[in-house]
Order: structure tokens, then sequence, then C-alpha cells
């Protein structure tokens, strides 16, 4: 088993490690005081190729972090080795769509984005990245922006080789500047990650490992991975133990955005928010439905 302890700290792109990185948007890096953190995902699966990367996501609101800079972002590296990105950008408590893209000039890497493309407020948005012929369309909801990064497809891999240095891959994660050991209290839930548009493979993006920097083991447990979601929760979640029985066939659990395919009875775990959640079990062409109400953890069970 890879160690993505080691892994993340040595090879954070952001971070330039030997290769120099400058910004073309300066105005928005401000020196701010604390560490730079990340936390969330990396891809752990089969390496792939594919020219379209989509996810949606969904926030809520919170006590967001009013003297911080940070970005929650979907990142992959196209075939010219620009890392692209798309996903929000909060600028001192304030929410906007957020891309960028990279190059490398003379053995440095030039980091080009727009940190307040579009204002934009809590609930569902969906987002994605396409390339072909040498350009990437980023799209937040309805608003697109294309650039010309050389790429004709997208590496979903856990690395990516640029020279002689080796980078984070396909990563669903949070960038925080000025870290001061305060987690904005909102989370934010990618849910339907997937790849793949016609010409190419396509199916879901279902494989998971932490990815962090900078931020002690105790923050691990804040990130929810579980088949194509990904879920960085900000602040401690509960669990929900549903304890399914008398279930004679398999099925689907569905709780928030997670749709957990169970082979029958069993115990089956979940971290939440809390808050009023319905629980779905589909079966055999039926669907039964449970309300509950998740304010500690809970052990419930579900029964046809």
């Amino acid at each position: 088993m890879r160690s993505y302890t080691v892994l993340v700290v040595v090879i954070i792109v952001i971070a330039g490690l030997g290769l120099y990185v400058y910004y073309e948007n300066q105005s928005d890096q401000n020196k701010v005081n604390g560490s730079h953190v990340y936390l969330g995902a990396v891809y752990s699966g089969q390496a792939k190729s594919t020219n379209s990367i989509s996810a949606d996501v969904y926030f809520g609101n919170g006590p967001n972090l009013r003297e911080n800079i940070y970005y929650v972002v979907l990142s992959v590296w196209d075939s010219n080795q620009s890392y692209d990105q798309i996903g929000i950008s909060s600028l001192y408590g304030k929410f906007y769509s957020t891309y960028s893209y990279t190059e490398i000039v003379n053995g440095s890497i030039k980091y080009i984005f727009d940190p307040h493309w579009v204002s934009i407020v809590p609930g569902n948005h969906k987002l994605s990245m396409n390339v072909s012929q040498g350009k990437v369309e980023f799209r937040f909801d309805n608003s697109i922006f294309t650039a010309y990064t050389g790429g004709d497809y997208f590496s979903v891999e856990t690395n990516e080789r640029v020279g002689n240095h080796t980078f984070s891959g396909l990563t669903v994660y949070e960038e925080i500047y000025g870290f001061n050991k305060t987690l904005p209290g909102i989370a934010f839930n990618f849910s339907d990650l997937s790849y793949g548009t016609t010409g190419y493979p396509t199916g879901s993006l279902s494989n998971w490992a932490p990815f962090s920097h900078n931020l002690t083991s105790n923050f691990t447990s804040l990130v929810f991975m579980k088949s194509n979601t990904v879920n960085i929760y900000n602040t401690p979640p509960l669990s929900l133990t549903l304890n399914v029985k008398n279930l004679q066939s398999s099925g689907q659990l569905i709780v928030s955005d997670v749709n957990l395919t169970i082979p029958g009875n069993g115990q089956y775990i979940f971290y939440l928010l809390p808050g009023n959640y319905t629980i779905y079990l589909e079966y055999s062409g039926q669907v039964v439905s449970y309300e509950i109400q998740l304010a500690t953890d809970t052990a419930y069970t579900v029964t046809p």
C-alpha cells in the first residue's frame, strides 16, 4: 500500500518544490500570516486518459473564514502538463467560481488563474473541464472560459512526472492560505465525480485516498470518500450506522449525496454533518424511506 502521507508532503504542485512558481494574478496571492494547508483526496485508481472531468458540488451557509483566502477545487493534469483546476474560491468571506491552468516557462511553473471569475452563493453547482485540440473549456454552471494549454487529453492518475519532479495527479481538495488552526465551518460535498465523453471511455471516479499537507492527522477524519463522492466537512462529522435487516436481495442505500450498493443485510456507516436526512432503501423494484434527525452519533435499524 502506498504511503500518501509521504506522497503529499513531497509532491504539492502549488508549493513548487524545486520549480519556481509565479502567478499571473499577484494581487490575490497576498501574503498572510499562518501556514499553507491542503485537505482532501487524491485519485488512487487505475491510470486512464479522458477528455472530460466533471462533478457536482454542494455547499451551504456557515461560519466562513473572513480573514483568509482559500480554494476548493477539482484538479487534473492535461497531456501538455498544464495543471488545470475548476472550483470555488473564498476571498475574505465572499464566494466566487474559479479556474486555473499552468505553463512551464524556462523550468518555472506559471500559474494562471482567476480567483473571482463569477460571484456565487451557497447551493448546488455543476462544474466540468473539457479538453480538445489544445484547448481546455472550464465550465461552472452556465459560465464558460476557454484557455489554450496545448493539451489534447487529461491524465487521470495518482502522480504526474514533470521534468525531474513528481506531483500529485487528479485531486479534490481545499487549499487555505494563512491557516491558523481554524477551518471554514462549511462542508463542500463533491458527488458524481465522472470522466469521459464521446470517443473516450466513460465512468465514475471511484478510487480515492487521503490528501493533506501541513495538517495533523486529526484533520484527516474531516474528509469522507465513498465511491464517486468526496466530501470535505471542515467540521467534525457524525456517524450514522444503518443496521439493515430482513432484506432478501441486494439493494441501494441512498443518504444525502451518497448512493451505496449493498449486498444485503449488514451494518453500513455514513459520516454526515448534523441535520435532518431521508434514508432511501431501494430493492427489488421497491423504495422505502425513513426520516431521521442526526444530532449525535446514531445507530438506526432499517427493515423493509
